[in-house]
């Protein structure tokens, strides 16, 4: 999709359309913009940008707080499109899927006419003001790639190694799927300098220099299948949530419902997801650079807000916070189904069924209904939001 949030929020409100739009998590100076507006794009305000550069850039742009609720119904109401067209649709992100057209079309130019029927569907059938741009091909990178590339609200095409071959030619590094500057930089080191070097390259040479992961480059660029198309959304390997903080400051009392918020917020994920955890992660960033954080496994699965907060807390009592903190992480990893299995020591089985059921509450009458006594206070902290490659 294109500028999708800016063009969400655009087909919501008519009057912004047709003028610099920027979206951000938090509105305040420091802010970050995660999404444009076209017309914000030409002014030069991009992805990454702060509040404060953007309205330097251009005074006259609208600043909107990105509100999720919409873009993830927006989304669904896409993807039940591309859900009409093949039975394999892999959620990317939430304005980036892959569909597999394999067996569903005869050939590329039967394919090529089905994605310009599924921009004109998006179109008419969710929103006049949403675009999108489609690449085709025979592997999953090399379609991403023609999507990258492509002009906007166009479809692009590569049918054969020949048609590949003449994109190449001078394309530069970063433009492909998982190069970012760092790896090019090491690229550039063995004398890879654009896309066409990277095709011609040794297989072996990479993979010696750069290990498997420099050969899965090399086999993107040369049209192998290395990932296949999977129906859904792939498993995350982690659940969590972060928070810049309004106020910087290393001040435990003011930090403390921050936290313990931001375990709220993990938890519910966690358990949306049907999971528990047996790790978990605590980072705070200083204002100064750097930080101090803490990752560890539990021998016990973690499942409940007062879990993980309980583990989180302990580091955190602990820990000596040498400079103002602007950010806060919380994070929980080695996921595995939910079980009812009882602990030896006490019943955890009753404040699984008591989180489930204030989970239930606030999924039928709005988040945060029901509150915890620590979180009072905390109404505009941590507010929902969507992280990039994220669908929920």
């Amino acid at each position: 999709m294109n500028s999708y949030f800016a063009a969400v929020e655009q087909q919501a409100n008519p009057f912004l359309r047709g003028r610099s739009v920027g979206v951000c998590a938090y509105d305040s100076p420091g802010g970050v913009i995660i999404a444009s507006s076209i017309e914000a794009k030409a002014k030069g305000v991009k992805t990454g940008c702060k509040v404060r550069d953007a309205k330097l850039l251009d005074p006259d742009v609208v600043i909107l707080e990105n509100e999720p609720a919409k873009y993830r119904s927006t989304t669904e109401k896409i993807f039940n499109i591309f859900k009409s067209y093949t039975d394999t649709v892999e959620p990317y992100s939430i304005d980036e899927a892959f569909m597999d057209m394999t067996g569903w079309f005869r050939d590329f130019e039967e394919a090529e006419e089905k994605a310009r029927e599924i921009q004109t569907r998006i179109r008419n059938e969710v929103g006049e003001w949403l675009s999108c741009s489609v690449g085709i091909s025979w592997t999953k990178f090399l379609a991403k790639f023609a999507s990258d590339i492509a002009p906007k609200k166009s479809v692009l095409l590569i049918r054969n190694e020949e048609e590949l071959n003449k994109i190449l030619k001078d394309c530069p590094l970063q433009e492909a799927w998982g190069i970012n500057s760092r790896m090019e930089d090491r690229l550039n080191q063995l004398g890879i300098n654009n896309l066409w070097d990277l095709k011609r390259y040794s297989p072996d040479r990479i993979r010696y220099f750069l290990g498997r992961y420099g050969y899965y480059l090399w086999a993107n660029v040369n049209g192998l299948e290395i990932s296949l198309v999977h129906q859904g959304s792939p498993e995350s390997k982690t659940v969590g949530h972060s928070y810049c903080l309004p106020k910087k400051t290393n001040n435990k009392d003011y930090l403390r419902p921050i936290l313990y918020k931001l375990c709220e917020k993990t938890g519910r994920r966690l358990r949306n997801t049907g999971r528990e955890a047996q790790g978990i992660n605590i980072y705070m960033a200083y204002t100064r650079g750097g930080g101090v954080g803490k990752s560890w496994k539990v021998v016990e699965k973690i499942f409940t807000t007062e879990e993980i907060f309980d583990l989180a807390s302990f580091w955190f009592e602990r820990v000596e916070l040498l400079f103002p903190v602007r950010m806060i992480a919380v994070a929980v990893f080695r996921l595995s189904e939910t079980t009812n299995q009882m602990s030896m020591f006490e019943d955890k089985l009753s404040l699984k069924d008591l989180s489930k059921a204030v989970d239930k509450l606030n999924d039928k009458y709005g988040e945060f209904t029901v509150v915890r006594g620590q979180m009072f206070g905390t109404g505009d902290v941590a507010r929902d939001r969507i992280g990039f490659r994220k669908i929920d």
